[in-house]
């Protein structure tokens, strides 16, 4: 079963965007995958929302909060992280889409706002 890694921006967006982010056109990209994200990225997302709304968005996703056991800033964990679990980075982040895109990791991403676009490195 893929790995669908899910970053903070993609979360918050999530949580504050007024149109609602549809997952399941996401998951629809990619087939049967197993929801992640990490617990940097739960730790840089408690700095601009409660950990109530990060807990019911989490649980009611049905998202495992896992810890990747790396070192320095959360865009680098996520990057290591994908790439040496071959996850699927799910963000809102464009310059992190960026240096997934040149390390070959693929990602799933919003385009104009409106269509989730999954632009495979290596899948």
């Amino acid at each position: 079963m893929r790995l669908v890694l899910i970053d903070s921006s993609f979360l918050l967006g999530m949580i504050q965007r007024k149109r609602r982010i549809n997952l399941d056109e996401a998951m629809e990209l990619v087939g049967p995958s197993k929801l992640i994200t990490l617990r940097e990225c739960v730790d840089e997302m408690r700095e601009k929302i409660s950990d109530q709304k990060i807990s019911s968005l989490i649980e009611k996703l049905g998202i495992e909060v896992v810890d990747s056991g790396l070192k320095g800033n959360v865009d680098d964990s996520i990057v290591e992280f994908a790439e040496k679990n071959k996850a699927i980075v799910l963000t809102l982040d464009l310059g992190l889409k960026r240096r997934l895109i040149e390390r070959g990791i693929p990602v799933i991403y919003l385009r104009a706002g409106k269509k989730l676009i999954l632009e495979a490195g290596g899948i």
